[in-house]
């Protein structure tokens, strides 16, 4: 067709972008926004340039494809990922087969950074695409726990301190480095990343704390509002831990919840994803929280022809990049 390209980003692209995406109505509470989009695509992520695609024809946006590379330890091996985000396809445009073309480039551009694969969490009909236009393989389903505020125990155990993070400076990659071990399968939390991820994203307010016991840093925990039109809910967008004993991690969480719902006065539920953590899960059952979802997290080999097992992968909300 004479006047459809695709073609990667030009200036000014984030406009029709926004466009498609209000178009689309897919985030009617979250919804992404230029600056959210300049940091994905164009600032600096210490693992490597972000990837994306449009689609336009009559010199208008009708669809995308982007992915961001991120640093993942797999069987405790450093290898280069990446998080697919934001497909989008203008709704008269659907069922054309558009779609794959775009992410075909996104793929190939992928290959040529040396990203090893890609992995995303779709809507049902995304999945449904993913698996049969590119192949993706399931890795497991992200259970979602959720624990309303009025079932949440108040405890103070003085043994746990914990204190907001500015920043994370260089001297946490050392506790990084010697924790990780324990989790085979996660991504690179080193404190240049987390930096860019947490602190440094333009659009949204997270809040990061370090938790100590007996004066000893025991890990962190971040948090984000997120509203929904009806209810107020606290994420706890992403947390790493050295690993302790299942009854210290019974103590530990029991108190993170609780300085939740004595610092943050005005919410109705506390929610958070965790895969590849017994222990963790385990906690959150313990305390109440209940499993109300799940949706199906999906990757895609790139250079590799291997299985890559990804079902004990560590993980949260925080490891996927889109709405989060």
């Amino acid at each position: 067709m004479k006047n459809l390209k695709i073609r990667k980003y030009c200036k000014g692209d984030e406009k029709g972008f926004l466009a498609l995406d209000r178009k689309l109505e897919e985030h009617k509470y979250n919804r992404r926004s230029i600056s959210n989009f300049l940091w994905k695509y164009k600032s600096k992520n210490f693992f490597g340039k972000s990837v994306n695609y449009f689609s336009e024809y009559n010199n208008k946006i009708i669809a995308h494809f982007g992915a961001i590379p991120l640093g993942w330890y797999l069987n405790s091996k450093f290898t280069l990922g990446s998080c697919s985000i934001a497909m989008m396809v203008s709704p008269e445009w659907q069922s054309k087969g558009l779609i794959k073309f775009v992410g075909d480039k996104v793929f190939d551009d992928l290959k040529k950074n040396k990203v090893d694969f890609v992995y995303g969490f779709p809507n049902e009909k995304a999945y449904l695409l993913h698996k049969n236009i590119w192949n993706y393989k399931d890795a497991f389903d992200q259970n979602l726990y959720l624990i309303n505020r009025k079932k949440i125990i108040e405890e103070n155990n003085k043994e746990f301190v914990i204190t907001p993070i500015a920043k994370f400076e260089k001297s946490f990659d050392l506790f990084w480095s010697k924790n990780r071990k324990y989790y085979k399968n996660i991504l690179d939390r080193r404190s240049s990343f987390l930096n860019w991820r947490y602190l440094k994203r333009p659009d949204d307010q997270y809040k990061p704390f370090f938790v100590y016991q007996k004066k000893q840093l025991l890990g962190y925990f971040i948090l984000k509002k997120y509203y929904d039109g009806k209810t107020l809910t606290i994420h706890v967008i992403d947390l790493f831990f050295k690993d302790t004993s299942q009854s210290n991690f019974n103590k530990l969480f029991k108190n993170i919840f609780s300085y939740i719902k004595k610092n943050q006065k005005t919410f109705d539920n506390i929610s958070l994803w965790i895969n590849g953590s017994r222990k963790i899960n385990n906690s959150l059952l313990n305390l109440g929280f209940m499993i109300i979802s799940s949706r199906k997290m999906i990757y895609k080999n790139l250079l590799s022809k291997k299985n890559l097992n990804l079902d004990k992968m560590y993980f949260t909300m925080g490891d996927t990049l889109e709405i989060y």
